[in-house]
């Protein structure tokens, strides 16, 4: 079992890497928030930046854009994706990509009620629960990363290679900008959630892997 691990580390540094760092990435952040006594001064700071740039055509805008990501945008999306890989067979992807949207969803959910870190005012948006990590920004990580896993190597078009990598990559960071800009998130939320999304899928990613390191 270790043999096979350490075959599969060897095979893929790039991705032990990134895992490791994503996973950095949110407990150094988790650790802050969990500590009373330590703050982010930037949060703040952040949170009074935007104000200087909100207009309410705006901000309806951005809540439109953001609801994208809700619920009910990720299962009808997710519902697309699964119609493709199971019209194409592939089979392995399906269980891929559902345990990573589900997982990531069980995930910040679980975070969220064991931090329990505040919200901030909810003067545009009004909506309950927890603050940290942000779960829009973690599900939509997941889901890009995986998409990402999951295609990269089934175009042929480097056209639409690039895109697909274009669209992986803003879709979450938007999609983190927009929790910031409604002021129902800190920004230090959505790096967490960037950070357990990338981590989550990546480890996933070593899961399913291993079995092409026996072959």
């Amino acid at each position: 079992m270790l043999g096979r691990i350490l075959k599969y580390v060897k095979m893929s540094p790039l991705l032990i890497s990134v895992n490791l760092l994503a996973l950095t990435l949110f407990l150094t952040f988790a650790n802050i928030v969990v500590d009373k006594n330590a703050s982010f001064a930037w949060d703040e700071k952040i949170r009074l930046l935007i104000n200087t740039i909100r207009t309410p055509q705006l901000d309806h805008g951005v809540e439109l854009f953001t609801d994208l990501n809700s619920m009910t945008g990720v299962v009808f999306f997710s519902l697309l994706v699964l119609t493709i890989l199971i019209y194409n067979k592939w089979f392995k992807d399906i269980q891929f990509y559902i345990v990573s949207v589900i997982g990531a969803s069980i995930l910040f959910i679980a975070v969220k009620y064991n931090v329990q870190r505040i919200r901030p005012s909810l003067e545009i948006v009004d909506i309950g629960g927890y603050s940290f990590p942000s779960g829009h920004t973690t599900v939509s990580t997941a889901t890009s990363l995986a998409l990402y896993l999951i295609f990269i190597r089934k175009l042929k078009s480097e056209t639409l290679r690039i895109l697909l990598v274009l669209i992986c990559l803003a879709w979450p960071l938007m999609i983190a900008a927009s929790r910031v800009y409604l002021d129902v998130h800190w920004l230090s939320d959505v790096l967490a959630g960037l950070g357990l999304g990338v981590f989550w899928v990546t480890l996933l990613t070593f899961f399913f892997k291993k079995s092409e390191v026996k072959k």
